[in-house]
């Protein structure tokens, strides 16, 4: 008995057996899907209150969350405008300040000058000796 096979019957074969390898795979897969979907489908029975409640506060906690916004942002109006001032403060007082260095400091600095250069003129230090401090 001798038969012969052929390389097509070959290939037919083997692509049998390799088509059977994924239909197993694909059906082990599609089991392990079912399964998590029926897994998430009792967690979110369990928690079908929680999921309810938390979606009918949704729009509450959008309410606040615009409110604290315009809040924050008229804050922050106040702060700018109070850095505004402060900034005008500064420069003020910075001018002020030369203005005094200017017109007061300055001159009187001279005058101090010219009254140690009288005071030197008009007296003389005393030498001092071996023994004097």
């Amino acid at each position: 008995m001798d038969a012969q096979i052929t390389i097509g019957q070959l290939i037919t074969v083997l692509f049998a057996i390799a088509g059977g390898g994924v239909l197993v795979v694909l059906f082990k897969t599609l089991a392990n899907l079912n399964q998590i979907f029926s897994n998430i489908n009792k967690i979110v029975q369990r928690n079908e209150v929680n999921i309810d409640s938390a979606l009918n506060s949704l729009p509450n906690i959008l309410a606040n969350t615009e409110e604290i916004t315009k809040s924050v942002n008229e804050e922050m109006q106040h702060v700018s405008g109070a850095i505004k001032a402060i900034e005008e403060t500064v420069e003020y007082t910075a001018s002020a300040a030369q203005v005094v260095t200017e017109d007061i400091v300055l001159p009187v600095k001279d005058i101090l000058e010219i009254l140690a250069l009288v005071k030197s003129i008009f007296i003389k230090d005393k030498k001092k000796g071996w023994f004097e401090k």
